[in-house]
């Protein structure tokens, strides 16, 4: 959603709101707009229950979207009760109407919002294999290492390249190509947390940045890392190795992501300039941003 359209720009000051902010708001709305129908019944504020049901709909969910407009239904034709002249059955429609419209408005914006989300997850990734494309992963990147700096959270920053991959392309085809990238992809994937990010940055580079418990441990973590996504590798039906690039990232190192990128990259380079399927570990802290340990993974039987 464009994002300099009035509704782009709600919907993204929607998005920055947490569950607290968007329930107060809600609460605050009800209330206000139930208080002015209780003292002032001619005028008619139902209506403006609906911008409280979209606002609880967008921002808190269907079940809680469907809930206040079921409340703000009932609210809405509280006044009615008061309104001698009315019968029974008369309330009850009345009801029976609001009720169906509220629902109706907030079934609505679900569906809009359901439709949002998919469109926002699908320009975030990479169609191939479905991890994060160049541009996202580079801002979500940027944003992960500067939160990790403020909470004191070691990071790994890994560039890694699938090691003469285009021979696959070459002899096989590239439908067999595609297959590696996506059987990858799905096995690395399954191999980090939630919170850590894989993206894919080339034609077969892909990159990661995950937590590590601290760097003393971050050189173990990486070399582990690698070897079990080299078992991914080994496990397609056109295997392949890759060399790696690790970036330990303390603290109190520099916060800059697109130096500790560039860093990670030549890291990624060192590893297959000197005969590939290693890895090549580095420290984000060290002058020069150098390199601190290499281990070379053992060579499998029937990988290129």
């Amino acid at each position: 959603m464009n994002s300099h359209l009035p509704v782009g720009r709600l919907a993204a000051h929607l998005e920055s709101l947490s569950r607290e902010r968007v329930w107060l708001a809600i609460l605050a709305g009800t209330a206000a707009i139930a208080l002015a129908d209780a003292n002032f019944p001619t005028i008619g504020f139902a209506p403006l229950y609906i911008p409280v049901i979209c606002g609880a709909c967008w921002g808190l969910g269907a079940r809680e979207g469907y809930f206040v407009a079921l409340l703000t239904a009932i609210l809405a034709v509280v006044p009615a009760f008061h309104i001698a002249v009315l019968s029974p059955h008369l309330v009850a429609l009345r009801v029976g109407i609001r009720i169906a419209t509220f629902v109706f408005i907030a079934a609505t914006i679900i569906s809009f919002r359901r439709s949002y989300d998919r469109e926002v997850f699908h320009a975030h990734r990479d169609r191939m294999t479905g991890t994060l494309n160049k541009e996202v992963f580079h801002g979500r990147c940027a944003t992960a290492i500067k939160e990790a700096g403020r909470a004191r959270q070691p990071l790994l920053l890994v560039i890694l390249d699938l090691d003469d991959f285009k021979a696959i392309n070459n002899r096989e085809g590239h439908l067999a190509g595609d297959e590696v990238l996506r059987t990858f992809a799905k096995g690395a994937s399954s191999i980090i947390r939630r919170e850590d990010l894989i993206g894919r940055i080339g034609g077969d580079e892909f990159a990661l940045l995950v937590r590590v418990p601290s760097i003393a441990e971050g050189q173990g973590f990486a070399r582990d890392l690698h070897a079990r996504l080299s078992a991914v590798l080994a496990e397609s039906r056109h295997p392949v190795t890759c060399s790696m690039g690790a970036l330990l990232i303390s603290p109190h190192a520099p916060r800059d992501a697109g130096e500790l990128m560039h860093a990670a990259d030549l890291a990624m380079y060192r590893a297959k300039q000197t005969g590939k399927n290693a890895v090549e570990i580095g420290r984000a802290d060290e002058p020069g941003l150098g390199p601190v340990a290499r281990q070379v993974a053992t060579p499998r039987q029937g990988i290129a």
